[in-house]
């Protein structure tokens, strides 16, 4: 059942292997090569995406990153008084499969965002220092 599951995954993810994840690459990328305090955009929706297979960003990447639609809403059930900050930066995320530099450009100003994850191809005009067989990390400038 559980490689039915997550079949994008390696059965046992051990340390020190490998991963065969690309969302799992990307975010060991981002870990290893983005600096501490770099603020990151990512699909709301990214961990319902096929491959995706529920890995987390915060913990494997070590970075922030805006709110997401899906396990974020969990958090802002328990704590209310995050909600406006969650609906805020969720709404500014709608339409991602869309965006565009001056998309990416708005949440840089907006929210400070200054790195993305992105499924390829990435939008025209990102520069993106890392990229595997579907995703790509691109610096916003």
């Amino acid at each position: 059942a559980q490689r039915q599951t997550f079949p994008a995954s390696s059965h046992l993810e051990l340390p020190g292997t490998a991963p065969r994840n690309a969302w799992v690459e990307a975010f060991l990328w981002v870990r290893d090569k983005t600096p501490v305090d770099a603020y990151f955009g990512l699909d709301p929706h990214f961990m319902a995406l096929p491959g995706e297979d529920q890995h987390g960003f915060r913990a494997i990447a070590e970075r922030s990153r805006l709110a997401d639609s899906i396990k974020d809403s969990g958090a802002v059930s328990m704590f209310p008084a995050l909600a406006g900050t969650w609906k805020e930066q969720v709404e500014a995320l709608q339409s991602w499969d869309n965006f565009q530099l001056v998309d990416f450009q708005r949440l840089h100003q907006r929210f400070g965002v200054d790195w993305v994850v992105v499924q390829r191809p990435a939008p025209v005009n990102l520069s993106c220092p890392y990229q595997n067989h579907s995703l790509a990390v691109c610096r916003l400038q």
